[in-house]
């Protein structure tokens, strides 16, 4: 099965208006849309009617206005009505009075798609953008979604003819630069920070980084886009989840050497090291050793590892901070020093 997010705007409520002079309810809305061509009616069945298939199911988005709810109820009745299964979701704070409300709006919208987005994968469906309906930071924004979760979004503006589609494009955004700062992503995760709260930890950000903040009403939060890449970099570490990591005996006798809060760190940081992508990012080769190097830049903790023929990784040593990293370079990390290799 195939589902179809699709934005909703207002433009049946325009159209209807055009033809009729009584105010639109329910009912007038579902005599229009069954008399009305579906290239005429709207701009969310101008789109679907050349891009859904049988068996295919859509999810209508709408705003938190009552012209919103219309469109997308009327909506969702009129293609159930035609054998699709179909139904919408209102998105919180989506309106298009204030810029605060159109933040929180986005951050809502933005949060929707993706939870859809995984919920339909994990009953193993196809899953589309029609990104056509709403406003235009609507349609930018479902379009950096599907770019970044790899699914195709369409678009059909009302004077093409037919739907134009933008198929998933291997972009690779490098999620290694959320390792400086994944404490401080998570932590705003956790929580509303206010500014004043945020400020300290908020300083070490480069300015190409800041867009994945955003200050609203006092408080410190990921923007939208912000989110976006961040929920992006998660979907990509649960894909690669159950790829194998292999620690030397050495490495398995660091982990257990090491203090709690330690440990959960290098652990942490050897799952995302799963990830070819960003162990590839964050990845040098150093003199005096036969060994790659992962974690570089601001985080103290570096990772010594090699991959196989077969592209496994084997973990030879963990350095959990910058003193031993040095004392292990001086002396020299080789492949040939270290054995027992086991999955983690």
């Amino acid at each position: 099965m195939r589902v179809i997010i699709t934005t909703v705007g207002t433009s049946l409520l325009t159209n209807y208006l055009k033809e009729n002079n009584e105010k639109p309810t329910a009912q007038s809305l579902a005599n229009y849309l069954r008399q009305t061509a579906a290239e005429q009616a709207s701009a969310e069945t101008n789109s679907l009617r050349g891009l859904l298939k049988d068996g295919d199911g859509v999810v209508f988005l709408h705003s938190s206005t009552r012209e919103g709810a219309l469109c997308a109820d009327s909506l969702s009745r009129h293609f159930n009505g035609m054998g699709y299964n179909s139904r919408y979701r209102h998105i919180p704070d989506l309106s298009y009075q204030e810029a605060r409300f159109r933040m929180r709006g986005l951050r809502s919208l933005v949060s929707t798609i993706i939870e859809l987005i995984k919920e339909e994968r994990d009953r193993g469906n196809d899953v589309g953008i029609n990104a056509t309906g709403g406003f235009k930071a609507e349609i930018a924004y479902a379009t950096l979604i599907g770019l970044l979760f790899d699914i195709p979004v369409y678009y059909m503006h009302e004077q093409f003819q037919e739907i134009i589609e933008m198929p998933p494009v291997p972009i690779a955004w490098d999620c290694g630069l959320f390792l400086d700062y994944d404490d401080l992503i998570e932590w705003l995760n956790q929580d509303l920070r206010t500014a004043d709260e945020a400020a300290p930890r908020l300083k070490g950000i480069p300015p190409d980084l800041r867009f994945l903040v955003t200050e609203e009403d006092g408080f410190v939060l990921l923007s939208p886009v912000g989110e976006i890449f961040y929920e992006a970099c998660r979907a990509r570490e649960a894909v690669s989840a159950d790829v194998p990591i292999l620690l030397s005996s050495r490495a398995k006798a660091t982990l257990d050497a090491v203090s709690i809060d330690e440990r959960a760190v290098l652990i942490k940081y050897l799952k995302k090291m799963r990830d070819p992508l960003i162990r590839r990012s964050r990845t040098r080769q150093k003199n005096n050793s036969d060994c790659l190097v992962f974690l570089s830049g601001r985080i103290p903790e570096r990772i010594f590892y090699y991959e196989n023929d077969e592209g496994i990784v084997h973990v030879c040593d963990l350095a959990p901070n910058h003193d031993q990293y040095e004392r292990m370079l001086d002396r020299g990390v080789w492949r040939k020093h270290f054995d027992g290799f086991a999955e983690m």
